[in-house]
């Protein structure tokens, strides 16, 4: 199985002097990650649609083998709750034409207060008018996700069920598709401005991550995001899950730094 791993964003002020070198720009981050990670996921999306002209400069700030995922918006997935929303999905697929070849996933975030029974009908239509070209993993965050009867509609329609780890959420982990998505979300124990160190240690959950997608047979690809509320700073934790699977370690400039001062 092919496993991506990337960080859910990449714009925080935390991972300068941590993650980036304190003498590049915020404007310059976004390359500096794309010589490190090769997938990421837009975090910032879900809070507003960009404009064009910023999906250009990812483009150009990413390589041609860079991989986006990115969260729908709020508007379309927590207000409208996907009811009566096709403006605002043909503005958002719209806006991201600049980096279609790039996009794996775009990912429908649901409200804990979306059930799958008030749901269905609606991803019904919405699909409808999605095109092809991604795959659109849902997160489902109401219990009657995990249903028997929500299980069969995800698994008869070809729908990822999205696998988290995230405070308040039960997720039984069932594969629904081809594909898996996952994403460590954690709790918001940690404040943002605490971001850029581990400050929680989850290495065991981790492992038990790792041993999870170890034993999964028969699926080609898994993309799995990391927050920073999971341990405090996204890029360590995505770490160590990658050495949890053998992956290589990824080593960034500041890493270098410390590891040196350690000597």
């Amino acid at each position: 199985m092919n496993i991506k791993i990337g960080c859910t964003g990449w714009s925080y002020h935390g991972w300068s002097g941590t993650f980036y070198p304190k003498s590049i720009k915020s404007s310059e981050w976004l390359k500096y990650y794309a010589q490190i990670f090769d997938i990421t996921e837009i975090n910032s999306t879900f809070y507003r649609i960009p404009t064009q002209e910023i999906v250009r400069r990812w483009d150009a700030d990413t390589p041609r083998h860079f991989r986006f995922t990115a969260k729908f918006p709020s508007s379309i997935t927590h207000e409208k709750r996907l009811e009566k929303v096709n403006s605002e999905v043909f503005s958002f697929l719209s806006s991201l034409s600049p980096i279609y070849e790039k996009i794996s996933a775009l990912v429908l975030q649901l409200p804990p207060s979306l059930s799958f029974e008030e749901a269905k009908p609606r991803l019904q239509e919405l699909f409808e008018i999605l095109p092809d070209d991604f795959v659109y993993p849902i997160e489902g965050r109401h219990e009657s996700w995990f249903s028997e009867d929500a299980i069969s509609y995800l698994k008869q329609n070809k729908h990822c069920l999205v696998w988290n780890d995230i405070a308040g959420v039960n997720n039984p982990m069932p594969i629904t598709t081809n594909y898996l998505y996952v994403r460590l979300i954690g709790d918001r124990s940690i404040a943002d401005s605490e971001f850029g160190k581990v400050s929680k240690d989850r290495l065991n959950m981790i492992k038990d991550w790792a041993n999870k997608l170890k034993d999964i047979q028969d699926i080609p690809l898994a993309m799995v995001m990391t927050n920073n509320h999971y341990e405090g700073f996204g890029p360590a934790t995505a770490n160590s899950l990658r050495m949890e699977l053998g992956l290589r370690e990824l080593i960034w400039e500041e890493k270098k730094q410390n590891t040196l001062g350690n000597f």
